[in-house]
C-alpha cells in the first residue's frame, strides 16, 4: 500500500532514544535468529536422542512459566534501562562461555540445555523492560504504534528471515561461530542500551511501606484481570496460541502428506509466514490510522481463522503458501497494534507486571495446542485440527466483540489517560511540598 506524501509527513518522529532501543533490538534479534538455527544443529552433533534434542528447543520458553510474573514485579522495582543492560551482559557472558566450551570440545547436550534455559531467563527481563520502556521513549499513540511496528519488523527479520540462514552458514564454517556472533550481538545491544540518557525507573505517587514480591505480583495480575479490555485480549491471545501451536506441530505432516512437498518445500512454506509477518509489521502503522483497534482485532482474528481453515482444506502448495503468508500478515499487525494498546492501558508504575501477566496468560494455550491437535488428527483426520481451530478463532473473534468494541477500548483508553494525569499531578505536588 503506497503511503502518500501527506501521510508520510504526518508520521511522528521517534527520536534518538527510541533509535538506540531499535538498534539494540536489531542486533540482539539477528543474534537470536542465528542461535535458533545453530542450537539444534549443535545438539544433533552431540546426541541422537530425540527427547534431549527436543528439550534444547523447548527449554527456552520454560522460564516464562516459572519467572514471568516475578520478573515483571522486579522490572517495576528497578530502573528498566539498567535491567536491559544487565540482561544483555548476562547473555553475552553465557554465550561467551558456551563458545569457549565448543572451541575446546567440552560442550555437551546438558550444557546446551542449561545455556538455553539461562538465555531464556535473560530474554524475559530484557523483553519485559523493553516493552515497558517504549511508552517512555516515544510520545503519543501513533508514535508508540510506529515504534512497535519497527521493533516487530526488526525481530521478525532477525529471528525468522535473516538470522536462521546466517546461523546455518556460520555453523557450516565453524561450530563455534554462531555462538560467538550471538555473544557480540548482545554486546552491541548493551552498548546502545547503555547510551540511553535519563532515569527509567518508577516514581510512584506514594512510597510503599513494605515491598513484598508476592503482593506486587498479585497486584499486577489482579489489575489485569479486573480490566475488561486487557483481560479479554489475553484470553483471545491464549486461544490464538492454542490454534497456532496445533497448526505448527502438524504442518510438516500437512506439507508432506497433503501438499506433496519435500524438505525444501516445507522450509519455503514456513518462510512464507515470516514474509507475511514482515510486510504486516510495516503496514501496522498505516492500518492503525484507517481501522480502529476493536474492528482491527475482530477482522484480524477472523481473517487468520479463515486462513487456517483454508490451509487445512487445500491441496495446492501455492494456495497453502498464500494462506501462511496471510496468517503471518494478520498476526503481525495484531501484535503491533494490540501490543501498543496494552502499553497505553497499563499504568506506568505496574506496567512490567501487567505486561508479564498478559504474556503468561497468552502463552497458556500453547502447551495444549500440540497435544490437542495431534489427538484430533489421529482420531478424525489431518484436516480436522486446521478446520476446527480456524472456526474456533472466528467464533472467539465474534464472542469477544462486545468487550473489545471500539467504544469499550476508547473508554478504557480515556480512563487510563486520566489516571496517568492524576498520578503525575499528585507526584508533582508531593515533589513541590518537599
Amino acid at each position: 500500500m503506497k503511503i502518500t506524501s501527506k501521510e508520510k509527513a504526518a508520521q511522528p518522529h521517534l527520536g534518538s532514544s527510541f533509535n538506540k532501543v531499535w538498534v539494540a533490538t536489531i542486533a540482539s534479534s539477528l543474534g537470536d535468529g542465528v542461535q535458533l538455527a545453530a542450537l539444534p544443529l549443535l545438539a544433533v552433533q552431540l546426541t541422537s536422542d530425540p527427547l534431549l534434542i527436543g528439550a534444547v528447543g523447548a527449554v527456552g520458553t520454560l522460564p516464562w512459566f516459572l519467572l514471568g510474573l516475578p520478573a515483571g514485579a522486579l522490572v517495576d522495582r528497578w530502573d528498566r534501562r539498567k535491567v536491559m543492560l544487565r540482561a544483555d551482559l548476562f547473555r553475552f557472558a553465557i554465550l561467551a562461555l558456551l563458545t569457549v566450551a565448543v572451541l575446546t570440545g567440552h560442550a555437551n547436550i546438558f550444557l546446551l540445555i542449561v545455556a538455553g534455559f539461562t538465555l531464556g531467563c535473560g530474554d524475559i527481563f530484557f523483553n519485559i523492560s523493553a516493552q515497558a520502556i517504549l511508552p517512555v521513549v516515544t510520545s503519543g499513540d501513533q508514535a508508540l504504534i510506529r515504534a512497535n511496528s519497527r521493533i516487530s519488523a526488526a525481530e521478525i527479520n532477525g529471528e525468522q528471515l535473516a538470522g536462521p540462514p546466517l546461523g546455518g552458514v556460520l555453523f557450516s564454517l565453524s561450530h563455534s561461530l554462531p555462538f560467538l556472533g550471538n555473544a557480540f550481538s548482545f554486546l552491541i545491544s548493551a552498548i546502545f542500551v547503555g547510551s540511553l540518557k535519563g532515569d527509567f525507573g518508577n516514581a510512584p505517587a506514594t512510597e510503599p511501606t513494605r515491598r513484598n514480591l508476592r503482593a506486587e505480583v498479585a497486584e499486577g495480575l489482579r489489575w489485569l484481570l479486573k480490566n475488561r479490555v486487557l483481560r479479554t485480549l489475553a484470553g483471545t491471545a491464549a486461544i490464538g496460541n492454542l490454534v497456532f501451536t496445533a497448526k505448527m506441530s502438524l504442518l510438516v505432516l500437512l506439507a508432506k502428506q497433503q501438499l506433496g512437498l519435500g524438505d525444501i518445500g516445507y522450509g519455503l512454506l514456513l518462510s512464507s509466514t515470516a514474509v507475511g509477518a514482515f510486510i504486516g509489521s510495516f503496514m501496522a502503522s498505516w492500518v492503525s490510522r484507517k481501522i480502529q483497534v476493536g474492528s482491527m482485532r475482530c477482522i484480524g482474528m477472523t481473517v487468520e481463522g479463515l486462513a487456517v481453515v483454508g490451509l487445512g482444506l487445500t491441496g495446492n502448495p501455492w494456495v497453502a503458501g498464500g494462506m501462511m503468508a496471510i496468517i503471518g500478515f494478520s498476526m503481525s499487525i495484531q501484535i503491533v497494534i494490540v501490543g501498543s494498546l496494552r502499553q497505553r492501558l497499563a499504568p506506568a508504575e505496574i506496567r512490567g507486571r501487567v505486561l508479564s501477566a498478559s504474556r503468561l496468560i497468552s502463552l497458556m494455550g500453547a502447551p495444549f495446542g500440540g497435544v490437542l491437535g495431534g489427538y484430533l488428527a489421529g482420531a478424525i483426520s489431518l484436516r480436522t485440527p486446521f478446520i476446527m481451530g480456524g472456526l474456533l478463532m472466528v467464533l472467539v473473534a465474534l464472542v469477544s466483540l462486545p468487550a473489545l468494541s471500539n467504544r469499550s477500548i476508547a473508554s478504557a483508553t480515556t480512563e487510563a489517560a486520566e489516571a496517568t494525569e492524576e498520578v503525575s499531578v499528585t507526584t508533582s505536588n508531593q515533589g513541590a511540598s518537599k
